[in-house]
């Protein structure tokens, strides 16, 4: 719902988890935690913390720790699944970042066939675990973002998009009519409709007519089958 950009969860997690280490360790109590009595029924002020606590909160303060460079645009991998989506991070050093040119599938298009480049469809959601893991753990790769952005357009597409359409648009799907009332919900229907997919993350290889160049390509995060989708892709482009 765009409550939570990047950094403000990661904010939100560095101040929870810091706050749980230092519970965990004894630094402060909440009203409702019980005192302990002696036989006279004095309450026992004992400030040694066991074991087990000291090492939760240990664990607790490491991975506040952690957390503190994704406010700079680290990619912070170990979490990726649940973090939003880099590009809502607004302060970002990472330089890595493969950033994609359009999020208009009609406008991309168009730019892809003056520029006369192929497309790289991504059908993706701002709540998709595996679309940030491939983000992460495939495209951060050098050799995979040299390839998307020095020989592709790449055009993402957010399903989960609440963003109103200026009109509503009718479809028949399976025989039933249908309204599309935001953004998200034509760019799912694009990929059901034309590509018969309804999973993300989705990767697609168009020529410039809007043409598939290979077979499309899921959730893998096998870098070298991730490369030879992309090179395939170029190569059937080239002897179109």
């Amino acid at each position: 719902m765009h409550i939570l950009d990047r950094e403000t969860f990661l904010s939100l997690w560095i101040a929870i988890f810091a706050l749980l280490g230092t519970y965990l360790i004894g630094w402060f109590r909440f009203p409702h935690d019980e005192d302990e009595y002696d036989e006279s029924g004095n309450v026992v002020v004992n400030h040694r913390t066991s074991v087990s606590r000291f090492f939760m909160a240990l664990i607790s303060f490491s991975f506040a720790i952690y957390m503190v460079p994704g406010l700079w645009g680290a990619p912070l991998k170990a979490i990726s699944a649940f973090s939003p989506p880099m590009n809502t991070q607004d302060f970002n050093l990472y330089e890595n970042e493969v950033k994609a040119q359009f999020n208009d599938y009609d406008a991309g298009m168009e730019y892809a066939r003056q520029q006369g480049k192929p497309v790289m469809l991504d059908f993706t959601g701002y709540g998709c675990v595996n679309c940030r893991k491939m983000e992460l753990a495939v495209w951060a790769d050098q050799k995979v973002a040299d390839i998307m952005q020095n020989d592709y357009v790449l055009i993402t597409l957010y399903v989960d998009e609440k963003k109103k359409l200026p009109e509503p648009i009718k479809v028949t799907e399976n025989g039933q009519e249908h309204t599309l009332r935001t953004i998200g919900d034509k760019w799912s229907y694009l990929q059901r409709s034309k590509f018969g997919a309804n999973a993300q993350p989705f990767y697609v290889l168009l020529d410039n007519e809007g043409k598939p160049l290979n077979k499309s390509y899921s959730y893998d995060e096998d870098v070298s089958k991730y490369i030879d989708f992309l090179q395939t892709g170029l190569k059937n482009y080239k002897k179109k």
